[in-house]
């Protein structure tokens, strides 16, 4: 009797295991595998850091380079680079980046530079206080930068508000007047409205008066106080929170509801004379009026000049005030090669 042969194993049935030194080679063979898989997100994130230190150098190199020659922006872009993955005193990068975008004076930069220098100021919390001084610093001169550039602005939009209405004036009392001031475009589509230059400048005037308050009170925190500081240096700060407080009072004067008491005043001290000018007889009135708007407007341009030729020196003496303190070069904060880059100097 002969026995049938075994049926052969359908197909698409798991193989049977190996044993014996293939089995020992197969499991070898997976524990490589997860040992691999697990390690791989750890070392790419060596490599990329490894990447970032070797390239720190160079870049903070070109950074510093780029701040001397006073191109500020492009230094802020090489100095922005450095916030990234840097795990040794961040706040440098941070600071280097706000002080390079301030500089610059850029109106739109500003806003970054504030939020970095803000940024190094919550990261330097347990710095020295020479260290936070330097930020604190440079935070309050960003802010008195913008209230400067919105102070110029706000004096431009006075300019133009006299300008259409002083040729408003002409215009009603039928003397000749600039038709350009009050049809810009030639096509008699559109005319300045005097009550919408004068909100424009009510508020540009706040805006800045407001960073100015800012400025100020930055000025006041307690870290200049606490780190060690030469006379110089504390009598410059002193003349700081001055001058920022001379400004506010400047802003809050030249804002339009401020200067419409004054007028009112004035106004009514010289009643009389009007009424007296009145009675002259009616030939002389359209000229009185157009006397009188012609004196107003002389005597605001003169303050306008004035105004802008004071901010113009302040600026300079500021400038000059600055270089004498800390020169015009980027200091050296850090090592290049301790993840920070070369520190900036308050400018």
């Amino acid at each position: 009797m002969t026995w049938p042969s075994p049926p052969t194993p359908p197909t698409g049935r798991r193989k049977p295991r190996p044993t014996g030194v293939a089995a020992l080679r197969a499991a070898r063979l997976r524990r490589r595998t997860w040992w691999l898989v697990g390690t791989l997100p750890v070392v790419l994130a060596l490599v990329v850091l490894g990447i970032k230190l070797a390239l720190l150098a160079p870049i903070a190199a070109t950074a510093k380079d780029r701040y001397e020659a006073g191109e500020a922006t492009t230094a802020a872009d090489y100095y922005g680079i450095q916030r990234v993955l840097n795990i040794v005193e961040p706040w440098k990068a941070h600071y280097n980046h706000g002080t390079a975008l301030a500089r610059s004076e850029d109106s739109w930069a500003l806003y970054d530079a504030i939020t970095s220098l803000d940024r190094a100021y919550d990261l330097a919390e347990h710095e020295s206080p020479e260290e936070r001084c330097m930020i604190q610093t440079n935070l309050s001169l960003a802010y008195e930068i913008q209230g400067d550039g919105d102070m110029a602005y706000a004096e431009g939009k006075a300019a133009e508000l006299a300008l259409v209405e002083e040729a408003i004036a002409a215009r009603d009392a039928g003397l000749p007047y600039d038709e350009e001031v009050l049809d810009p475009y030639g096509d008699g589509s559109e005319e300045p409205d005097p009550e919408e230059l004068r909100q424009d400048v009510q508020d540009w005037y706040e805006y800045a008066e407001q960073e100015y308050a800012t400025a100020e009170q930055i000025r006041g925190w307690p870290d200049c106080g606490e780190s060690e500081q030469t006379p110089e240096q504390e009598e410059q700060n002193e003349a700081a929170q001055q001058r920022l407080q001379d400004k506010q009072q400047q802003a809050q004067d030249s804002q339009p509801e401020n200067e419409g008491d004054g007028d009112t005043q004035e106004g009514e001290g010289s009643e009389g004379d009007e009424q007296s000018e009145a009675s002259g007889g009616e030939g002389s009135e359209g000229d009185g009026q157009q006397s009188q708007a012609e004196r107003e407007e002389q005597q605001r341009q003169e303050e306008l000049q004035q105004q802008g030729s004071e901010a113009r020196e302040e600026q300079e003496r500021l400038e000059q005030e600055y270089r004498d303190l800390y020169g015009d070069q980027a200091g050296t904060g850090s090592d290049p090669g301790d993840g920070s880059g070369s520190g900036t100097k308050n400018w």
